[in-house]
């Protein structure tokens, strides 16, 4: 039984984390591969493991958000955009 959890927790996660999550991050989103690269690398630069792994592409997603609804910064959005 618990073999049957474990197989069935770890096929929900693998659908919902290679699927799910990039499916609606990518239409959220709509971010410039090389942006993206360069964002990355500059906060794995700055912040280590976090900023490569975790922080660096929600963080340029935020950036990218507010540049596109300021007027004055929505060059540096259709920059990031795709």
């Amino acid at each position: 039984m618990a073999v049957a959890v474990m197989g069935a927790s770890l096929f929900i996660h693998t659908i919902v984390g290679k699927l799910l999550v990039p499916l609606v991050t990518s239409r959220a989103g709509k971010m410039n591969a090389v942006a993206v690269f360069i964002g990355v690398l500059g906060w794995g630069w700055l912040w280590g493991v976090w900023g490569l792994l975790l922080l660096g592409i929600p963080i340029l997603m935020v950036v990218k958000a507010v540049c596109d609804r300021v007027d004055d910064l929505k060059p540096v959005g259709e920059l990031l955009g795709d």
